[in-house]
């Protein structure tokens, strides 16, 4: 028997903008969402910082997180379109 929840799993968004999570992240964090190659999403990063999860501890921590993601990203791009150089 399948659910029929309106909102849960991976598709919830919550009840604040991306911007309220972001105004919340410390300042470090901020600046790395802000100078990222890729859009992520603040939330994702506040729920993670709110638990306490590995990696996500303290701003820098957030910093060098979104920074490990942005590579990760990076390198699967780069192998998904070749041809294509800087």
């Amino acid at each position: 028997m399948s659910g029929n929840a309106s909102q849960g799993g991976r598709s919830f968004r919550g009840c604040h903008t991306d911007l309220w999570y972001f105004d919340q992240l410390p300042p470090t964090a901020r600046a790395a969402l802000a100078n990222a190659m890729f859009d992520w999403s603040s939330g994702w990063a506040h729920g993670c910082w709110r638990r306490g999860a590995r990696g996500f501890k303290t701003g820098p921590d957030i910093a060098a997180r979104i920074a490990e993601e942005d590579a990760q990203q990076i390198s699967k791009d780069r192998k998904r379109v070749s041809g294509i150089t800087a």
